[in-house]
């Protein structure tokens, strides 16, 4: 929402207002104003707007969060916000969806310049989240950085991060890491990356995908990471992150057969077409697969927490469950009776990736093979419908039981679908060591060798 007017006079009027509201039932109040304005109609508010109404509240008397210094940091166009205190925030995530990305190479470094800047205001660092439970090592670094004056040697870092994380030290889960945060942790674009993947997207053919990183270094980690299996199974946290990083991979893998599958189709090559498809379609399978095995990737668990708020006294009321169950569902999905934010919140979990999005995909994909086997116009508009009206909506008010517990051996999968996978991408290549453990820890190579 903008303002009724862009004179600077009335926008430092506004600002007057609004703080004279509060200073009157609070002589000691302070503004906590989030800068999401300044980036969403980035337009509108020039320095020169900006500046009017952040003077409009006396020096000391606002405290601006720069929302997601990570990636659209404003304080730096604004000169410190003009004398106003403000906070370095880390928006990692939106809707809490799933996909390992991040920036720890710009945190590392951003955080201490804004700190050090000459004049500057900044007096703290932030984490402002829509959902924290992913990309654990993000949450982790930045709870630190508030206690640092300086960058810290990354590599030294996600090494100790790797240890804390599992308990003791395994060369080839350092090694994964250290490829990790080379590359999905290593993301510097303005574009938004969140959810945004083929597998979890309502089907279309106009999907635009793109990873900033080579996947065969996706597949390396992958691979380091099931190699420490033997030292590090008995981890719970090795093994949420195995499932994650094979979520990963998967989802990266749907992404390369989805621009396939639309490059086959316009192109009217059938049976290539039905081929990947076919490839494609399996894909949500196996990451079903993976992901019933951890307890952390189960949609049972959270429309379970939902129904349960639906209890007076021990007793169950039948209809209030019915509703928290639905707004748990929607939530996840369309977000709104009619998809208002659809996606918006998405979550690659087991029972989301069989019943809603391997579904939504079958029936789309489908309809595209009887249009090449028929030779007709594919009409996409009127699928999309079909999408909605026989995928999503009755998988909102469904009320179909899911586990709340996990089945299988997540590093018994992770083979199985390393063995399938790992031919196809053609990756032909041992990533070189950039780093040194025994610089790390005093581990005698009796223990560990890195090859």
């Amino acid at each position: 929402m903008l303002p009724d007017n862009r004179d600077v006079s009335y926008l430092q009027k506004m600002g007057r207002a609004v703080y004279s509201g509060m200073s009157s039932s609070d002589a000691n109040a302070i503004w906590v104003m989030q800068n999401w304005l300044f980036v969403h109609e980035i337009i509108f508010w020039t320095p020169e707007r900006a500046k009017a109404l952040l003077t409009s509240v006396p020096q000391g008397k606002m405290l601006v969060l720069d929302l997601q210094s990570e990636q659209h940091p404003q304080y730096n166009r604004f000169h410190s916000y003009y004398g106003q205190p403000f906070i370095w925030c880390m928006l990692h995530d939106f809707g809490g969806t799933l996909g390992m990305f991040g920036s720890l190479y710009t945190i590392n470094a951003e955080v201490s310049k804004a700190r050090l800047q000459v004049n500057g205001t900044m007096v703290g660092s932030g984490i402002t989240p829509e959902g924290i439970n992913q990309n654990y090592i993000l949450y982790d670094f930045m709870s630190e950085v508030s206690w640092r004056t300086e960058p810290t040697d990354l590599t030294i870092w996600v090494a100790k991060y790797a240890l804390r994380r599992y308990g003791k030290e395994n060369a080839m889960a350092i090694k994964s890491w250290q490829i990790l945060k080379d590359t999905v942790y290593n993301f510097t674009s303005i574009i938004p990356m969140r959810g945004k993947y083929a597998i979890t997207r309502r089907p279309s053919t106009r999907i635009t995908t793109w990873i900033w990183y080579d996947p065969c270094d996706l597949l390396q980690a992958w691979k380091f990471l099931l190699q420490a299996s033997q030292d590090l199974r008995t981890s719970s946290a090795y093994l949420t992150d195995l499932t994650d990083l094979t979520r990963q991979v998967l989802q990266v893998l749907g992404d390369q057969y989805y621009k396939k599958l639309k490059q086959h189709f316009r192109l009217k090559k059938r049976e290539l077409f039905q081929q990947t498809a076919t490839t494609f379609l399996d894909i949500f399978h196996d990451m079903e697969n993976v992901l019933r095995s951890n307890e952390a990737f189960l949609l049972g668990k959270w429309l379970s927490a939902a129904k349960n708020f639906a209890s007076l006294n021990g007793e169950t009321l039948l209809e209030e469950e019915k509703l928290y169950e639905y707004n748990a569902r929607n939530q996840i999905t369309l977000w709104g009776p009619n998809g208002e934010i659809n996606d918006y919140a998405c979550k690659q979990w087991s029972g989301m990736v069989s019943d809603y999005y391997h579904e939504r995909w079958f029936l789309f994909v489908t309809s595209m093979n009887e249009s090449l086997v028929q030779n007709v116009p594919f009409r996409e508009a009127a699928v999309v419908k079909r999408v909605f009206k026989e995928i999503e909506e009755p998988f909102t008010f469904s009320r179909k039981a899911y586990p709340e517990y996990a089945s299988g051996d997540t590093v018994l999968i992770a083979q199985e679908l390393m063995e399938k996978w790992w031919p196809k991408q053609h990756c032909r290549f041992e990533r070189a060591n950039d780093f040194n453990l025994r610089d790390i820890f005093e581990i005698r190579p009796t223990v560990i060798v890195v090859k």
